[in-house]
């Protein structure tokens, strides 16, 4: 009997009615609610020493149904952080983020992103010291990650130039934040998960909150 097999094949069928179930819960948040969500995460976000350190950010363009990280946006701007945005390069591809000014020009994706047209790759040399939002689908206390299946984070967060590197915050709604979120070994954790409620992080790292 191949357990392996049989195991891979629970995990991906766990992650399926997961997936499901919290597309229906974020269906479910009112605009409201997700708006005054949104703005206690980016709260506790911006408490974290590591955040108001960080002289690089790498954040996203929200979908309808993700949290609004646009005040993290505006204060990483307002520090003169460099400010990196995601665009999709092809199925099966890694995200290249590039960095965005306030003359940066967006188009909508095929996936309905919007993504800037054009600015200077993220490299290597900058990400000492940086700061990833991620956001997600799920997320475990435990840094736990569920994507919408079709592992751009995945890929992007170990491929180059990231390879590991920077502080990985993943950013939920209350009703995202599940304790027994099906994950395997291929999916990369967070080190601090910020929902408007709690902040989640990894004890084994001293960067929680500013002093």
């Amino acid at each position: 009997m191949d357990r392996s097999g049989s195991a891979l094949r629970e995990l991906r069928e766990a992650k399926r009615q997961w997936r499901e179930r919290l597309r229906g819960r974020l269906a479910a948040i009112p605009p409201q609610e997700r708006r005054a969500q949104s703005a206690a995460i980016c709260e506790r976000v911006g408490e974290l020493a590591a955040f108001r350190r960080a002289g690089v950010v790498l954040l996203y363009r929200p979908l309808p149904a993700e949290v609004d990280i646009s005040p993290l946006w505006r204060e990483s701007q307002a520090r003169g952080c460099g400010v990196f945005f995601p665009r999709v390069q092809g199925n099966g591809q890694a995200l290249q983020f590039v960095r965005v000014q306030p003359e940066t020009h967006w188009a909508r994706s095929a996936m309905g992103v919007w993504e800037p047209t054009e600015g200077d790759p993220l490299l290597r040399a900058q990400l000492e010291g940086a700061v990833v939002i991620v956001p997600g689908l799920g997320f475990s206390p435990q840094g736990g990650r569920l994507g919408r299946g079709k592992g751009y984070y995945d890929r992007t967060l170990l491929a180059s130039p990231i390879e590991g590197r920077g502080l990985r915050v993943g950013v939920a709604f209350r009703e995202q934040l599940i304790d027994d979120l099906p994950v395997g070994r291929d999916d990369v954790s967070m080190h601090v998960v910020a929902t408007a409620d709690r902040t989640c992080s990894d004890t084994r790292l001293a960067l929680f909150r500013a002093p």
